[in-house]
């Protein structure tokens, strides 16, 4: 499965019956429509040089198509393009011309291009968390078309040679061209003419929305599959800012899930936080709705790059999803519940993450632990050990909370560090 951001008119609009009547196809129907007839170009031939723009379908590009990177899914797609679509003002087009762009025919705006270039690299930037990086053949399939050095920069840090200064904002109208006459050039280029001319002094395009198409298998028609209209009301041109993460560590038996389960439950409504599932390589339990899988699954997972983080400790392996990446870059707060052995490289992958250390008294944290019988002898000698072994590091950045007492005292506390500004 394959991604494609486009802006596409709005299926219901004039523009939309426009391009799918020259292209012959309806990416939202899936299905081929009968496309317009050229006078002094064979059907058949229009049919040809229109293949490949049929198979993407009538668009302009925003951010090419790409493969979601292991351990992200659809539903994180969606969210990131409701979270960007958000902030987006729209763009009113005042012309559009009928021009070539190298050796196809294409719908080009006229006039300063600034806004539309700033945002297509606004798209560019946000979304490419998720690209899953090229293929061999991807990469020599671009540079067949002869890159310059510049565009063979841009493919490797983009997936796509055409971005920044390289960008040009189009309709595609044609295939290449580039084998055809002058005549046919023209022909070709005066139906067009006609096809969308009038358009623009009835319905003057917008750029409005963020479409996505998806091709389900490499070679199939791109289809229209999700449309996100841009709702900010001024010209904001911006992006979500980052949320925050907060890693919540200290020893078992300490109360972390029994604190942050209380924090959880006395929310404010309006609060955007955000409580990352743990994988565990443990069963299911009361005292946890974490995710359990078996060794092998897990690392198998691991293997595949689906945890953004993962430790292990008492002979358990743990793993965070990449999805909290995900609710983070949208603005989302997250808490993770950590390990303290992990800071370490915490601090190089979320060198921003709050570290919030939650201690107890020693005996009520043995208590605790005979208490919730997840463990029982050397394995509990062995938590509470362990537990013994860590102290809390010298730095600033380090909040602590003392969870001796009635479960209140240290929710209220942890609450307000988790809901302040």
């Amino acid at each position: 499965m394959r991604y494609a951001l486009y802006f596409s008119p709005a299926p219901d609009s004039p523009w939309w019956q426009a391009g799918a009547s020259w292209l012959g196809r309806d990416p939202m129907h899936a299905g081929k429509i009968q496309q317009g007839h050229i006078p002094g170009v064979p059907d058949i031939l229009l049919s040809g040089l229109t293949a490949e723009a049929r198979r993407y379908g009538f668009h302009a590009t925003l951010k090419a198509p790409f493969n979601l990177l292991e351990g992200f899914h659809e539903a994180d797609l969606i969210s990131m393009a409701n979270a960007f679509a958000r902030l987006q003002p729209v763009i009113s087009i005042s012309e559009l011309q009928i021009r070539m762009m190298g050796d196809f025919l294409a719908l080009r705006p006229h006039g300063n291009e600034a806004e539309i270039n700033a945002l297509a690299m606004r798209c560019v930037s946000f979304f490419d968390m998720l690209r899953s990086a090229p293929d061999a053949a991807y990469l020599a399939k671009r540079r067949h078309a002869g890159l310059s050095a510049r565009q063979e920069s841009l493919l490797q840090q983009w997936g796509y040679p055409y971005t920044e200064e390289e960008y040009r904002f189009h309709l595609t109208l044609s295939d290449d061209l580039s084998d055809t006459d002058a005549d046919l050039h023209y022909a070709l280029r005066k139906a067009a003419e006609h096809q969308f001319g009038k358009l623009m002094e009835v319905a003057p395009l917008a750029i409005d929305a963020l479409t996505i198409f998806r091709e389900e298998r490499p070679g199939l028609p791109f289809n229209f599959w999700m449309r996100f209209p841009f709702q900010a009301k001024f010209q904001q041109k911006t992006l979500p800012a980052s949320g925050r993460l907060f890693f919540v560590v200290g020893p078992s038996g300490a109360g972390k899930d029994t604190l942050l389960q209380w924090v959880r439950d006395n929310l404010p409504a309006n609060a955007e936080l955000d409580f990352a599932q743990r994988t565990i390589t443990r069963p299911a339990h009361d005292s946890e709705g974490h995710e359990a899988l078996s060794q092998e699954a897990y690392w198998q997972a691991a293997a595949a790059g689906h945890f953004c983080m993962q430790w292990q400790a008492n002979g358990l392996c743990y793993g965070i999803r990449r999805h909290i990446e995900v609710k983070l870059k949208c603005g989302h707060d997250v808490i993770v519940n950590g390990s303290r052995e992990y800071l370490p490289q915490l601090k190089q992958l979320f060198p921003d993450a709050k570290i919030i250390w939650i201690m107890a008294d020693p005996e009520q944290i043995r208590q605790r632990m005979e208490k919730r019988q997840r463990e029982s002898g050397a394995a509990l000698l062995n938590r509470i050990d362990r537990g013994l072994k860590f102290s809390v590091p010298e730095d600033q950045n380090i909040i602590c909370i003392d969870n001796s007492g009635a479960i209140h005292i240290a929710g209220q506390k942890l609450l307000k560090i988790l809901t302040q500004d």
